[in-house]
């Protein structure tokens, strides 16, 4: 614990009708619960057990009524927010219902007494004190979980570290896709976000890839979805470097046109909207879809930047599940 003389600064949580405090050296975040999506990940008897990653940390979501053997008695609860520690042998998120600011401790009014509940060797949980006139107590992240709760998790905490590992390379490849995108690029892209739960990303994937892989001259022959239809325009017109515009029909009886220079998109404009959002919005019901070349298509100030692959996949990866 870091309860010196002066007690030093202390963030202040509410659990349940409790106060309790963790040194803010301990401290990496807090999170609301609205704000962040835990990954779950299933222990040997099949119970989904959340974790956060975040940046380097993974930290398994642990209520403090489980921690204090309550959980059984009292029950799971839906929590306002999530603190996020250090320590806890790699990370911790403890579910708070409020957080109450940072406070200095006067330990000279309210000397710290052990916590009555301990972990290995007797060690306690933490110290208890006053703030206020109510009972506080200060939380060592670092003895907050028992032996059993340790060996449950460590199987757990290896493999939220391998999903962040594939979380990381799957942004690695995004930002190469954006810069020039490949069939081996976007094949590993596809096969990352599938294993990393991004279902929507992986299916938009491998439908570009499709196109993709196709020979080239297929992509401008048959199928019947329209979709596809301008999926095999985008990609056939990347292929041969083209300059234009391709001019889109939706279904509902909009239109819009997507401007190209030498292979790639650099803007869009449909009802109102431009660039990215104008090629989202085509993307998502097209009728028909009719090239016009240019000799030399002008290229616009705020012009897209990003790979037409790159382009094309975040807008059907935004589309409902059926464009995809």
């Amino acid at each position: 614990m870091r309860l010196g003389e002066g007690g030093g600064k202390v963030l202040i949580v509410a659990v349940d009708d409790g106060l309790f405090g963790v040194h803010l050296d301990w401290v990496e975040d807090v999170l609301s619960a609205d704000a962040v999506t835990p990954h779950a990940l299933r222990n040997g008897s099949g119970r989904a057990r959340p974790f956060i990653l975040r940046g380097a940390t993974v930290a398994p979501v642990v209520d403090l009524r489980e921690m204090l053997g309550l959980l059984e008695v009292l029950g799971p609860v839906r929590r306002g927010g999530l603190l996020l520690l250090r320590g806890g042998e790699g990370g911790l998120a403890l579910p708070i219902d409020a957080c109450l600011g940072v406070r200095a401790l006067d330990l000279s009014q309210a000397p710290p007494l052990p916590a009555r509940v301990t972990r290995d060797g007797g060690v306690p949980i933490g110290h208890l004190t006053a703030l206020d006139g109510r009972p506080l107590t200060v939380l060592d992240p670092n003895r907050l979980l028992d032996a059993e709760l340790r060996a449950a998790l460590a199987p757990l905490r290896t493999r939220a570290a391998a999903l962040r590992e594939r979380q990381q390379r799957v942004a690695t490849l995004w930002e190469e896709l954006r810069q020039e995108a490949t069939a081996d690029r976007l094949r590993a892209y596809a096969r990352l976000c599938a294993r990393t739960g991004q279902g929507r990303a992986a299916g938009a994937a491998r439908r570009l890839l499709e196109h993709l892989e196709a020979p080239p001259g297929e992509h401008l022959n048959g199928g019947s979805d329209p979709l596809d239809r301008l999926l095999r325009e985008l990609v056939e017109r990347q292929r041969s470097g083209a300059s234009g515009a391709i001019e889109v029909e939706s279904a509902d009886g909009g239109r819009g046109v997507i401007v190209l220079h030498a292979g790639r998109v650099v803007n869009a404009s449909c009802g109102g909207a431009d660039g990215r959002a104008a090629f989202t919005r085509l993307l998502g019901a097209p009728r028909t879809a009719r090239f016009s070349p240019q000799a030399a298509a002008p290229v616009p100030a705020a012009r897209i930047t990003e790979s037409t692959i790159a382009l094309t996949l975040a807008a059907l990866a935004a589309q409902p599940e059926r464009a995809n």
